[in-house]
């Protein structure tokens, strides 16, 4: 399941601040093989031993819904107490 680059392109017009946070501070790549590898997990435990190709494709979708979801910078801010 290719999910690298469809979770780095949702974030980049998603959540641009996390984006360009994750670039600059040169963590981008260990966040992304995190998220892969935590894809790659939750894919291997939603499905049976020798799926059909429907099966891993229904996964595959729950996974991306699941793991490509990221909070509006609106929200964000909100949550985000004020600095005094």
């Amino acid at each position: 399941m290719e999910f690298r680059l469809p979770y780095l392109l949702a974030m980049r017009e998603r959540a641009p601040q996390m984006f360009n946070q994750l670039r600059r501070s040169g963590q981008m790549d260990a966040h992304l093989e995190q998220k892969v590898q935590e894809a790659a997990r939750m894919l291997k435990e939603m499905l049976p031993e020798n799926p059909t190709l429907a099966a891993e494709r229904e996964a595959e979708e729950v996974v991306r819904a699941t793991l490509i979801e990221f909070p509006s910078e609106e929200s964000a801010r909100r949550r985000t107490p004020p600095r005094l």
